[in-house]
């Protein structure tokens, strides 16, 4: 992980999203963006995107997107506290970096937190 180029991420194991439980992934705030250097040839992305279940009394809704060298390559609808998570899977071949990107989609006061639950990068 690019940790210079990339905003606060909290690794976690047993998280929440969607009212469903999950082994592990990365935990971020309502906006923030995640670089990751492929140092290998990577194939694969894959996740499910939501807000975490710590944001129990939230009132914000987020969008997830992922880019690969800059081109993005997928980008969730909105989701609030009481959506399911969102299935991310994405190609990597010949990609160099990954970013995880979260955005605030509508109105809001309360702080929001967006995970990437089972986040996985499948490399050779």
């Amino acid at each position: 992980m690019a940790t210079w180029r990339s905003g606060w991420v909290w690794q976690r194991r047993g998280l929440e999203v969607g009212g469903r439980r999950f082994a592990h992934g990365i935990t971020v705030n309502s906006r923030s963006s995640v670089e990751i250097t492929l140092n290998r040839q990577c194939t694969t992305f894959s996740a499910q995107a939501g807000v975490d279940g710590l944001s129990l009394f939230t009132d914000g809704a987020v969008r997830f997107s992922v880019y690969a060298d800059g081109e993005r390559l997928w980008q969730s609808a909105a989701l609030g506290h009481e959506d399911p998570p969102a299935a991310v899977q994405v190609p990597l071949t010949g990609r160099k970096t990954l970013r995880l990107m979260v955005e605030r989609a509508g109105p809001g006061s309360l702080p929001t937190l967006a995970s990437w639950a089972d986040a996985v990068l499948t490399c050779r």
